[in-house]
C-alpha cells in the first residue's frame, strides 16, 4: 500500500485507481461505470445466484448451505471423465471447433500438425494452463494439466478461443496493434465455453451420453452465472481500498469492508463458525495483490459471451462471422467498437445483464425439464 500511494503521488495523480486505470489503458469505460455494473449485479444477478442456490439445498436436503457445499456433486453424482488419453481430448475438442465454425476448427488443425499443444499432466511440468502467441511465426502455443476430468474440456474450449484470437489478428500490420483489451480477449475464449455446449455428447462430437452433457451445461450455466455476484465483491473491494488508502492500509479494516461486501452479493452462504476464514478473503484472490483492478473483465466478457451465445442460437453462421470479424480486428478500434463488431455490447446496466441470466436461467430450466422426461438416455 505504501508503494502505491507513492506511485500514485509520483505520477501526479488523486490515488492509485487513478494511475492503475491508466496502467491498464482503459479508455473506454469509468470507474463510475464499474460502480453502475455492481449495482446491475445487485439488481440481476445476486436473485439469480439465490435463487439457484436455494434449488441446490432443496436437492441435497439442507436448511442452509455451508461454503463447501456449493461444489457437491448433486444427487451422488460421480465426477464426469471424458477421456482416459489426451489424444482423445485432443481429438474430441477438435470435432467440438468443426461443429462450431469450420474456419476456427483449421486453426486448431494447424496447432495440432505443428506441435502447438501441450496439454497433458507430466511430473516436472509447470502447474496451470494458459495460450500464448509467437508473433514472428504467426502462431498460438496452448499449455494445460490435462487429467481426464471436464474441467480439461473447457479449459482447452477456452484456451482455445485465446489462440482463434491470435490467428485472426494476425494478419495486422504491427504488433502494437495485435494487442487488445483484456475484457475483449476473454470475450474470445469464454464464447467457446458457452457454444460448445450442444456439442458435448457424443452423438455430435463430443464426450458424453446426452444426460452427462445436459449435467455438464448446467453446471457451467449455474457456475457461470454465479460468478458475477463474486466478482462483484473483487472488483468493489478493490476500489474501496484504493479510495480509502489509509484505512485500508489496516488489514482489520479491510477484512471488514470484504464481510460486508460479502454480505450484499453473497448473501446464500452460512459462514457461522468460519468468520475468520470469511473475512480474509481478499487474502486469496491473487489478483487484488499481484494484478489489482484486473478482474471487472471476466465479468464483462461473460456478458459478451452470452450476448454471442443468444444471436447463435437464432443463427449461429452469421453469429460466428461476427465474433470472427471482431478478432480479427486486434487492437485496432475500441472496445464498445470491438464488442459491437461481434453482434454485442460492452454493457454495464441491469437490463442488459438481467436478458443474459435470463437465457441462462431459462436453458437451466428447459434441460432439467428434459433430464426429467428422460433420466435414462
Amino acid at each position: 500500500m505504501a508503494v502505491r500511494g507513492r506511485l500514485a503521488k509520483n505520477a501526479g495523480v488523486p490515488d492509485y485507481r487513478a494511475y492503475r486505470w491508466q496502467q491498464l489503458l482503459r479508455f473506454d469505460y469509468t470507474p463510475e461505470q464499474c460502480s453502475q455494473f455492481a449495482q446491475a449485479i445487485k439488481e440481476a444477478a445476486v436473485p439469480a445466484a439465490s435463487y439457484l442456490l436455494r434449488k441446490r439445498s432443496q436437492t441435497l436436503g439442507l436448511s442452509s448451505l455451508r461454503p463447501w457445499d456449493t461444489y457437491v456433486n448433486l444427487g451422488g453424482q460421480k465426477p464426469l471423465h471424458p477421456f482416459k488419453r489426451v489424444s482423445e481430448l485432443e481429438e474430441g475438442v477438435a470435432r467440438i471447433f468443426r461443429q462450431i465454425d469450420p474456419e476456427l476448427a483449421n486453426y486448431f488443425s494447424i496447432m495440432q500438425q505443428e506441435g502447438l499443444l501441450d496439454l497433458e499432466n507430466r511430473k516436472g511440468k509447470a502447474p496451470g494452463g494458459y495460450c500464448t502467441d509467437y508473433p514472428v511465426s504467426g502462431r498460438a502455443f496452448i499449455f494445460m494439466n490435462a487429467v481426464g476430468v471436464h474441467e480439461d474440456v473447457l479449459t482447452l474450449l477456452h484456451e482455445g478461443g485465446h489462440a482463434f484470437h491470435f490467428f485472426e489478428c494476425d494478419g495486422l500490420p504491427y504488433l502494437q496493434q495485435k494487442r487488445m483489451g483484456i475484457e475483449f480477449m476473454e470475450v474470445a475464449s469464454t464464447t467457446m465455453d458457452v457454444l460448445a455446449a450442444p456439442y458435448l455428447p457424443k452423438e455430435r462430437g463430443g464426450f458424453y451420453t446426452q444426460a452427462e452433457a445436459r449435467r455438464a451445461q448446467t453446471d457451467h450455466l449455474d457456475s457461470a452465472i454465479r460468478f458475477w455476484p463474486y466478482m462483484a465483491v473483487v472488483d468493489a473491494f478493490q476500489h474501496w481500498v484504493y479510495q480509502n488508502h489509509r484505512a485500508a492500509s489496516e488489514p482489520a479494516n479491510c477484512d471488514a469492508k470484504w464481510a460486508e461486501l460479502w454480505g450484499q452479493f453473497m448473501p446464500d452462504e452460512d459462514w457461522s463458525g468460519l468468520e475468520d476464514e470469511l473475512v480474509s478473503g481478499w487474502q486469496r484472490k491473487l489478483h487484488i495483490i499481484q494484478d489489482p483492478f484486473y478482474y471487472i473483465e471476466y465479468g464483462l466478457a461473460l456478458l459478451g459471451a452470452f450476448q454471442i451465445w443468444h444471436n447463435a442460437l437464432a443463427d449461429q453462421k452469421g453469429a460466428l462471422t461476427a465474433y470472427r470479424r471482431a478478432l480479427s480486428l486486434g487492437g485496432t478500434v475500441s472496445l464498445p467498437e470491438l464488442y459491437a463488431q461481434a453482434g454485442a455490447r460492452l454493457a454495464f446496466d441491469a437490463q442488459t445483464l438481467q436478458e443474459a441470466i435470463d437465457l441462462g436461467i431459462k436453458t437451466i430450466q428447459a434441460l432439467e425439464r428434459e433430464a426429467a422426461e428422460k433420466p435414462g438416455d
